[in-house]
């Protein structure tokens, strides 16, 4: 017998290593990015609307300066505005609120059915049977004419206006277009409200909350 390794058994006995001990190398790329983030005033502004600015009606109301908490110390703008709706009747505000353009650009408008950046509902109540939903309707117009032209009663075959946003048949919230406003220009914002005629008694907290979109170029 001989205490000598053979060649073969040489080269079987490192395979076996190879195989019984894990590779631990690794290859690694770094990217070092960085984004430098200056703050300036808003360019896509909101404003009372003529209707609001009528005196003593107290059948509609534009708040600005109101915030929601987005997480953490952050609280953005939340524009609220207070509208009335009469029973059996149809209301139309056709210049609720203006939508200001200051960006420099012309700009691409949508209007967004979600919840608030607090995680508050897109319809409050939510959209359940027997909810006021039932017997509400509200479409959301935009105007597509300058602020010095009047647009007159929104309708939807009307191509003054863009319908926008609607919500009917129980709380269906149905997405609209999207309106175009160039840079300086101003629109209109337009609510029709319509009510169910034998609604029971009167309701104060139906709630819609929305998210107007700009697209820059």
């Amino acid at each position: 017998m001989t205490n000598g390794m053979t060649r073969r058994t040489a080269v079987v006995l490192v395979m076996l290593m190879m195989i019984a001990v894990p590779a631990t190398a690794a290859v690694i790329t770094q990217n070092f990015m960085r984004a430098d983030v200056s703050l300036t005033a808003a360019c896509f502004t909101k404003t009372a609307g003529a209707d609001a600015a009528l005196p003593g009606s107290g059948f509609i109301e534009f708040q600005g300066g109101e915030t929601v908490n987005a997480g953490g110390n952050v609280t953005l703008l939340q524009e609220t505005t207070k509208l009335t709706g009469f029973i059996g009747d149809r209301i139309i505000y056709s210049d609720a609120v203006k939508f200001n353009n200051s960006c420099g650009h012309a700009i691409q408008v949508s209007l967004v059915s979600q919840n608030d950046p607090a995680g508050e509902p897109a319809l409050e109540p939510t959209a359940v049977a027997g909810s006021v939903w039932d017997f509400v309707n509200v479409k959301l117009y935009l105007s597509n004419v300058p602020i010095t032209t009047d647009p007159g009663i929104p309708t939807d075959s009307d191509p003054d206006w863009e319908l926008m946003l609607t919500i009917d048949d129980g709380g269906d919230v149905t997405p609209g277009g999207t309106v175009t406003i160039p840079n300086s220009g101003i629109r209109r914002l337009a609510f029709v409200i319509d009510t169910q005629h034998d609604t029971v008694e009167p309701i104060d907290d139906a709630i819609l909350r929305w998210t107007a979109q700009a697209i820059h170029p």
